[in-house]
């Protein structure tokens, strides 16, 4: 069954999409359009904020990461969906195909993995929030295993870096939780005095 994720829904962290196309609203918003090959059904994307021309990998306002996978194209899943959401998203004004003014070389076939275990340098760090430089010097001292495909692309096994980031999570989930632990301990400020000064047996000068 086609379908449309919202921002904020649930779903896959990474989408393959194929027959993709972009579109633009009147207000300047855009969002892909093409058919998921996870879930085999049409897709339209949530805002489009970031596209990789050259690796042609996205990432939208979801926070998902998008693949591009072949020549751009059409369809009947995704134009259902599509037609099916167009207004709303839209306000019931008209929307522009703008492919072309984006991905000029939108109709060449760009070299992707087949089996889609793979994912871009550049997709790899935004899916750990991580910048490129980082990510590249995980890759040279072997924390992550990567490949070097067509076009000088460099390509990360999706299971290497769901792995480290779980491991980061955990690292970074052990430094809050000692900081907690840290900041609820009773401080020196008051130890061994009265909180409101003297008893009231004590005399005063």
């Amino acid at each position: 069954m086609p379908i449309y994720l919202r921002q904020g829904e649930q779903g896959a962290e990474i989408v393959w999409l194929a027959h993709w196309s972009i579109r633009e609203t009147s207000e300047g918003a855009r969002h892909f359009v093409g058919y998921s090959m996870e879930t085999s059904s049409g897709r339209v994307s949530s805002k489009i904020f970031h596209l990789d021309r050259a690796t042609r990998t996205a990432q939208t306002l979801s926070g998902r990461i998008y693949q591009l996978v072949g020549p751009s194209g059409h369809s009947v899943d995704a134009e259902y969906v599509f037609n099916t959401v167009a207004k709303d998203i839209g306000n019931g004004k008209p929307w522009r195909d703008v492919t072309a003014e984006l991905i000029p070389d939108c109709q060449e076939r760009k070299a992707v993995t087949a089996d889609c275990e793979e994912m871009t340098l550049e997709a790899a760090a935004r899916l750990l929030t991580l910048s490129r430089a980082y990510v590249k010097s995980l890759i040279s001292d072997d924390k992550i295993p990567s490949r070097v495909g067509d076009g000088g692309v460099q390509w990360i096994p999706i299971a290497a870096l769901t792995e480290y980031r779980t491991k980061m999570r955990a690292e970074l989930e052990t430094v809050l939780e000692a900081i907690m632990c840290e900041s609820e301990r009773p401080g020196p400020y008051g130890a061994g005095f009265p909180l409101h000064g003297k008893s009231g047996g004590d005399e005063t000068e």
